[in-house]
């Protein structure tokens, strides 16, 4: 009868691979959601904000991680050995990274190029996974990888991505470079599963964010700080400590490979934002990119 009992209760549980494709989905979302804030923000550079981001970010965090005196135990990093000190310092630089150079892409040339550049991620991870996390690449990998980046390149309709002039060469170079950090989000970030709770590792990755930046973040102008301090409140929370933390949890139960793919749901709720918020219109080769990233995603979810 307890045999029984327990086969039930497994049975009504959600699978923990689809747990983990639920939880990387729900985590693009929250950073589908940055540039509402971002573009709300005035005078401040992306250095500024990416700080003052992962500054906001450390709050809750910390509360959730203080509150629990196991919580704290596992949070010290003297317990870990070297290597994992060293990934642990790659999250933070990649967290860094990621966002400084996204948003100078964002700032030096168009979104469509800054998107389709920073989503060539899953290349990367596919490419070095086997031999940092030892995952195998399936042929259906690559299938997917495709399919995700035709995706993205027909949401952003990147038609003038090789006819840059000058001035946009540091857009187009920063924004390839936030693809290579993403990455290594995703392979550092994996490679701690199962070693630092997910919220302890989005913890000591903000921190790092904000030791680093922390003589250039704090040179901002006079006279923004509270009218901005909502909008970097929400980017610190919703679209910083949460999705980081989703994406970490996420990962204790699928790939790296996976957990890349999936993130591609992100440029895919950006068309509804961008329709919702910034009046851009809806268009069928969009829809259509979005309906092969979905494939992509359900691909990926299948491995």
């Amino acid at each position: 009868m307890i045999t029984s009992r327990v086969q039930r209760q497994a049975h009504g549980r959600i699978p923990l691979q689809l747990k983990g494709v639920f939880m990387t989905l729900l985590g693009a979302f929250c950073f589908s959601l940055v540039p509402i804030w971002v573009r709300a923000i005035e005078a401040y550079t992306p250095v500024s904000i990416v700080f003052y981001r992962a500054l906001i970010g450390i709050c809750p965090l910390l509360f959730w991680t203080m509150r629990s005196p196991q919580m704290r135990a596992r949070a010290s990093v003297t317990r870990l050995d070297w290597k994992y000190r060293l990934v642990l310092l790659g999250v933070g630089l990649s967290m860094c990274g990621t966002a400084s150079t996204y948003y100078l892409a964002i700032m030096n040339t168009s979104v469509a190029k800054a998107v389709l550049l920073h989503y060539t991620a899953p290349i990367y991870v596919a490419i070095i996974s086997p031999v940092l996390l030892k995952e195998k690449n399936a042929p259906l990998t690559w299938f997917a990888v495709g399919a995700g980046l035709l995706g993205t390149a027909l949401i952003t309709d990147p038609a003038t991505l090789f006819t840059a002039d000058p001035d946009e060469i540091i857009g187009i170079i920063s924004a390839a470079v936030s693809g290579l950090c993403l990455s290594g989000v995703f392979l550092f970030g994996r490679f701690l599963a199962g070693h630092l709770p997910s919220q302890v590792r989005t913890l000591w990755g903000c921190v790092i964010v904000a030791v680093l930046l922390l003589p250039w973040g704090l040179q901002v102008p006079a006279g923004y700080f509270w009218q901005n301090l909502p909008w970097l409140c929400l980017l610190g929370t919703v679209s910083l400590a949460l999705p980081y933390t989703l994406f970490f949890k996420g990962q204790n139960y699928i790939s790296a490979q996976a957990a890349s793919l999936i993130s591609l749901f992100e440029p895919v709720c950006g068309i509804g934002i961008g329709f919702l918020f910034f009046a851009e219109k809806l268009t069928l080769t969009g829809s259509l990119g979005a309906a092969i990233v979905l494939f992509s995603i359900y691909i990926a979810s299948r491995r």
